[in-house]
C-alpha cells in the first residue's frame, strides 16, 4: 500500500506509530488534528531498484517500468527525486493503466493525480479566517527573495481592504530597510524598523487590531547555527506564524541543509521563490515534498504584487510531467 493512515491521540504518538510501521526514514505527506487526536499520511520509503547489464555495469534506464519510464525521465530532468518516482509508480502498479509499455493514454494524468496527491499545499497564509498567520514572518537563507515575497504578500492583502503593517528587523542590510519604507509609503501603511525583540513584541502591540502584520527578517545562512537561536528569540517575541522562502532552483543537497538548519524555528509554510531563474525546480520541490511541509505559494517573477500564485497541487505536478493541467495554475 502506498500511503497508510495513522492516528494517535498525541502528535508525537502518532509520529511514534509511524516510525513503528514505515521506518524511521518514513515519506510523511500529511499530519492533521482531528477531533480524537492526530492523524499522519505516511509511507515506507523503499530504494529504488539500480538495474545493472550483464556485465555488472548500471544504472540503467530499465529500473523503471516501460510505461511509466518516459514520463520518469521528464519528471527526473524537472528535478524530481527517485523516490517520490518511485512511490508514484507502485501505486499506480495495482491499477489498469497499462504500465508493461508505452502510449496508455490514461497513465499521464494518472501519474500527475498521484504525484499532485503526496504534493501538501495550504491556503492558510491568505485565509482571513486563520488567525495563526495575521502576523507572519518571513524567514530563509540570504539572496532568496524574502523582502519582495513580503512586497507582494503586503499589496495582496491591501487589494482585499485588509488593514497591513510591515516591521522589519532585517537592520544588517540598510538598503533592505529603505526599500520597505518605500513600499509602506507606496501603500500607505505604518512601517517600523525593530532594533531588538522588545522593539518588535511593542510595535506588533501597536498595531495588534491590524488584520495583517508582515516582519521581514534578516537572510541567515543554515551554517550559521549561532544566528538561528536570535532569530527564534525574535519569532517566539512576536509570537507569529513563520514563511520559510526558499529558491526553486537550490540543489537538493542545499535545500535539505536549508531545512535542516530552519526546522528547529518550525517554519508553518514554504514559499519557493525565483520559480522564473530556474529549468529544475524539482529539487527544491521534492525536498519540501518528502518532509511534508505545506506550500503555500511560488513567486514567478518581481513585478509586486502580480508575480506570486498560490501552490496547486495538480498544476506542480503536471509540470514535473510535462503533462497539461486543466483549469490549473501553478
Amino acid at each position: 500500500m502506498l500511503l497508510k493512515r495513522i492516528e494517535g491521540k498525541t502528535l508525537p504518538e502518532a509520529l511514534d506509530r509511524v516510525r513503528e510501521q514505515c521506518g524511521k526514514d518514513a515519506l510523511v505527506v500529511e499530519t492533521r488534528a482531528t477531533k480524537s487526536g492526530f492523524m499522519v499520511v505516511a509511507s515506507k520509503r523503499e530504494p529504488v531498484p539500480t538495474g545493472r547489464d550483464q556485465a555488472g555495469r548500471g544504472p540503467l534506464l530499465s529500473q523503471w517500468t516501460r510505461g511509466f519510464r518516459d514520463l520518469a525521465q521528464k519528471a527526473t530532468d524537472f528535478g524530481m527525486s527517485q523516490p517520490i518516482l518511485g512511490a508514484v509508480e507502485r501505486a499506480m502498479l495495482g491499477t489498469r493503466v497499462e504500465m508493461s509499455r508505452p502510449g496508455d493514454p490514461a497513465l499521464p494524468n494518472l501519474a500527475t493525480r498521484v504525484l499532485a496527491s503526496l504534493v501538501r499545499t495550504t491556503e492558510a497564509v491568505e485565509d482571513g479566517e486563520v488567525a495563526d498567520f495575521h502576523r507572519v514572518a518571513l524567514i530563509g537563507p540570504t539572496g532568496v527573495g524574502k523582502t519582495t515575497t513580503l512586497a507582494k504578500l503586503a499589496a495582496r492583502a491591501r487589494s482585499r481592504g485588509e488593514r497591513v503593517a510591515i516591521i522589519t528587523i532585517d537592520t544588517f542590510r540598510v538598503a533592505a530597510v529603505e526599500q520597505l519604507r518605500a513600499f509602506a509609503d507606496l501603500l500607505a501603511v505604518p512601517f517600523h524598523v525593530a532594533f531588538t525583540a522588545s522593539d518588535l513584541k511593542r510595535a506588533i502591540q501597536e498595531h495588534a487590531e491590524f488584520d495583517r502584520i508582515y516582519i521581514d527578517t534578516t537572510g541567515k545562512s543554515p551554517n550559521d547555527s549561532e544566528a538561528m537561536p536570535v532569530l527564534e528569540g525574535h519569532l517566539r517575541a512576536a509570537g507569529c506564524a513563520s514563511l520559510l522562502c526558499l529558491a526553486a532552483g537550490t540543489r537538493r543537497r542545499d535545500s535539505d541543509r536549508v531545512l535542516d538548519a530552519y526546522d528547529r524555528l518550525g517554519p508553518d509554510a514554504i514559499c519557493l521563490t525565483k520559480w522564473d531563474e530556474t529549468v529544475m525546480p524539482g529539487e527544491a520541490l521534492a525536498a519540501v515534498i518528502e518532509r511534508g511541509l505545506p506550500l503555500s505559494h511560488l513567486c514567478i517573477g518581481q513585478e509586486v504584487p502580480a508575480d506570486i500564485v498560490p501552490a496547486n497541487a495538480m498544476a506542480l505536478a503536471g509540470a514535473a510531467f510535462d503533462v497539461e493541467v486543466a483549469g490549473a495554475s501553478a
